[in-house]
Formats: structure tokens, C-alpha cells, sequence
């Protein structure tokens, strides 16, 4: 597994390479409360967190480093990020940087929301249902449960 953390096709390198990187999440999911303290919980699926990590640049290219990420943060796009294994799209959500001393040194934080994680499989993709599919279904059912047994065993049930 490399040791490599790279954003958009920017490398870091061993300097700017921050000590820990986090992943995880959360279950995105709604709680329905019912009276007499019964629930009924709904899961939507992961919520992935924010991946975010500190560091520093040091070097005579360390100002135009921070430029260059912060061009990404303003660009806005879907791009790639990779470190110790791991893959995600990502796009930069916060970068914020401290010029220490020009041209040698400066502090950042990154922030990344988490547009994909290829490792979770495909969780965009719809239910193969459509709206009006559902609605029938459950008019069927209800149209069902509201008429007496009495009628559908004698056949003279209204359609």
C-alpha cells in the first residue's frame, strides 16, 4: 500500500503529507417516533464525512502549492483523491492557508466533501420502481383491505 496522498493530480510530498488521514461516516437514516415510544427507522444508506487533514509546505514552491490548491477549491470540480490505499471523487469543500514566511513555509487545512466512494458500490442508482407504480400498488392493496371477506368469497365484490 503507498504511502501517497494525492488531490486533483496534485502530489504531496513528505512535508506536505499530513502525520494522519480520517475516513468513515455516518447512516444517514430518518426516525419515525410513534406513541407510546415505539420507532420505526427508515436507512438511507452511508453518509459519508468530510475527509479533512492539516499540514505544511516547506520549500521555495510552497506559496505557489497553496495557490494551486486553492485554484481547485475555487474550480469547484469532481476530482480525485487518493492516500494509503483508499480512493474517493471528492470535491474541496474549505482550504485555508497561512503564509509563515515567504518562499519557504506555510500551514493549511483541507476539507473535502465526499461526492463518491467507489468502495460502497453504487448508491446513487433509483429504485427500479417508478412513482405511479407505487401508488397503484398501494391502491390495490388498500381497495383490497376495504372490501369484506363476505363479498370476495360470494364474488360480488366492486371492481
Amino acid at each position: 500500500m503507498a504511502d501517497t496522498l494525492t488531490l486533483g493530480g496534485f502530489t504531496f510530498d513528505e512535508y506536505s503529507t499530513p502525520s494522519e488521514m480520517m475516513g468513515g461516516g455516518k447512516q444517514a437514516m430518518v426516525i419515525h417516533k410513534l406513541p407510546g415510544g415505539a420507532r420505526v427507522i427508515d436507512t438511507l444508506g452511508p453518509d459519508e464525512d468530510n475527509v479533512t487533514w492539516s499540514g505544511l509546505f516547506y520549500g521555495n514552491d510552497s506559496y505557489q502549492n497553496m495557490l494551486a490548491l486553492d485554484g481547485m477549491r475555487a474550480a469547484g470540480q469532481v476530482i480525485s483523491l487518493t492516500w494509503g490505499g483508499q480512493f474517493r471523487s471528492v470535491i474541496i469543500d474549505s482550504f485555508v492557508y497561512k503564509v509563515r514566511r515567504l518562499p519557504v513555509w506555510g500551514t493549511y487545512t483541507i476539507s473535502c466533501t465526499v461526492y463518491q466512494n467507489p468502495a460502497l458500490g453504487n448508491l446513487t442508482s433509483l429504485p427500479s420502481s417508478t412513482m405511479d407504480d407505487l401508488v397503484s400498488s398501494d391502491l390495490g392493496t388498500a381497495a383490497t383491505a376495504a372490501t369484506p371477506a363476505d363479498a370476495l368469497a360470494a364474488g360480488t365484490a366492486p371492481l
